[in-house]
């Protein structure tokens, strides 16, 4: 079974998955319900 971390949207504060391996690279994570694009700094709340 594959990994997944948990990030909360900074703008519509929904939760939602995504491959760890985006930690600490420099990717913007993208909500699929607001359609916002982010850094890792501005998520509120990452659960591993």
């Amino acid at each position: 079974m594959g990994q997944t971390i948990e990030v909360t949207c900074p703008k519509c504060n929904k939760m939602f998955v995504a491959h760890p391996h985006m930690l600490n690279s420099g990717m913007d994570f993208h909500c699929p319900y607001c359609d916002l694009y982010f850094p890792e700094k501005e998520s509120p709340k990452i659960r591993k």
